[in-house]
Order: C-alpha cells, then sequence, then structure tokens
C-alpha cells in the first residue's frame, strides 16, 4: 500500500461496492477522507471508516458545486478526487430500453462525471490526482444489452482525457480505472454459483470473478505520488477479459456440445 498521509481526499459514491472499499483504503494509507452519496446512511457508514460523509446527489449541479466549496472550507484543498458514483441498468435491447432510463443512466453515469470534473478542480491541489470509475463496457468492449451503459462508460474515459490534458499544465493528472466482472459492486451478480456467476467468470482468462480487494490497489497508486507521470489513461482490470478468448470460454463450449459436434480444439498456451 502507497502511503497517503496528509492528502485530503473525496470519494464519490463512497458508501457502498467500490467506492467504499477505496474510501477504507486511503483511511487507512493515511489520508483525510470524505464520502458522498443520496443516503442518508453514508453518515453511519463514514464513521465506520473514519471518514466524513456529504449528502450530495452527483448529478444536481448545485449540489456537487457546494459540496466541493464546503469539502475545501472544512478540510483545505483536495489532494484526490475520485469519481465513482454510477448506476446500471438490466437494459435488453436499445429498441426495448426506456427513453426514461436512459436519461437516468446517462445523468448518472455521465453528467455526474461531468459535474465533478467542471467544479471539482477548482477545489483541488496542483500536483494532485484524479480516478474516474469506467468500465472494458466502453473501453474495450460491449455486448448485446448493453448499449447504454457502454456508451456512458465510454462518456466517462473520454471526459478523463480531455480532463488530463486540460490540466496537466497545473501538474492534476486524470485516469480511469475500468473494472470487470468484479463481484460484491453491487453492479452485477455475486460470486455465487448460480449459471449467471459461472457465464461470467468464464468469460475471464482466469476462469473467475474478481474481488474488490484486487481492484483497489490500483486506485491507491493512482491516488499517491508513485504515479505522478501517468495521466489521460484506461486501466483495465478485467481479468484478461478483453486480452482475447481465454481458455474457459472454450471449455464452456465445449461443455456444452453434444457428442456428435464434438469438443472445441484448442490451442494450446
Amino acid at each position: 500500500m502507497h502511503s497517503l498521509k496528509g492528502k485530503v481526499a473525496l470519494v464519490t459514491g463512497g458508501t457502498g461496492g467500490i467506492g467504499l472499499a477505496v474510501a477504507r483504503n486511503f483511511v487507512a494509507a493515511g489520508a483525510t477522507v470524505t464520502i458522498t452519496g443520496r443516503r442518508a446512511k453514508g453518515e453511519s457508514v463514514a464513521v465506520d471508516i473514519g471518514a466524513t460523509f456529504d449528502r450530495c446527489d452527483a448529478t444536481d449541479e448545485a449540489e456537487v458545486s457546494r459540496c466541493f466549496a464546503a469539502m475545501e472550507q472544512t478540510h483545505g484543498k483536495i489532494d484526490i478526487l475520485v469519481v465513482n458514483a454510477g448506476v446500471a441498468a438490466d437494459e435488453g435491447s436499445l429498441e426495448s430500453f426506456a427513453t426514461e432510463a436512459m436519461e437516468h443512466l446517462f445523468d448518472v453515469n455521465l453528467k455526474g462525471v461531468f459535474l465533478a470534473l467542471k467544479y471539482g478542480p477548482r477545489h483541488m491541489n496542483d500536483g494532485g490526482s484524479i480516478i474516474t470509475t469506467g468500465s472494458v463496457a466502453g473501453a474495450g468492449t460491449t455486448n448485446a444489452g448493453s448499449a447504454v451503459y457502454s456508451a456512458s462508460k465510454a462518456g466517462v474515459v473520454y471526459l478523463t482525457r480531455t480532463s488530463a490534458i486540460e490540466l496537466a499544465p497545473r501538474n492534476i493528472r486524470a485516469n480511469s480505472i475500468c473494472p470487470a466482472v468484479i463481484a460484491g459492486t453491487g453492479m452485477m451478480t455475486d460470486d455465487d454459483g448460480s449459471d449467471e456467476a459461472r457465464l461470467l467468470a468464464s468469460l475471464t482468462a482466469f476462469g473467475r470473478m474478481g474481488r474488490i480487494d484486487e481492484v483497489v490497489g490500483a486506485y491507491n497508486f493512482l491516488a499517491s505520488d508513485a504515479s505522478t507521470f501517468i495521466t489521460g489513461q484506461e486501466l483495465r482490470i478485467d481479468g484478461g477479459m478483453t486480452a482475447g478468448i481465454g481458455l474457459p470460454v472454450f471449455d464452456a463450449l465445449s461443455a456444452s456440445l453434444s457428442p456428435v459436434q464434438g469438443p472445441i480444439k484448442k490451442i494450446a498456451p
């Protein structure tokens, strides 16, 4: 774990999933941490990990502006900004997905990031770090049934890239972490042995779903002074899913074929 002693961090969407795990890691690494979320339960969550809480709707411009100003007034300028608030949906096809649901998904995943990148930097110290939570959906792959989510996350990546370029004169770096197939995030199924979990696991080179604790180290690294020459990048944490078709996929396909069809011939690694 890289030391974050003396640094001030704000984590949006920090009351659960990856955001909460990142906030807990930052506290343990010595940072002063505030988490945000829309629900009052965030207060008790923050107390549990040694952080503070600001109830803030990431899609409300006035609230976002107020939140950053209050953060600076209370703790001083921010050194680390993690823009993590996001949602997913069971979309079905583009043709069938409700327009209202599309608007909500874009509001949180894209507008929320836009507002954080609009107001956050003015309350940051030069030399700070911004980390957005993207997804390999929109930063390397997509699939039927996730068009809107993928598009929103692709927007996150490009907002982050542009922010990296614009903030470089202040030595503020901006990067995206793009996870996939991570259990316990609240965005997909748990790693519970269900058919869906086993299908998702088969998409990775390791043949298993990832854990949240396998993601937080990347946030810690990008938040620390060990990454001061890294900006405008996307780091995919996907167990090799986007590297290519792994052996677990061949195994799953082979198991589904009838004896008449025969197994798929694997290429030896």
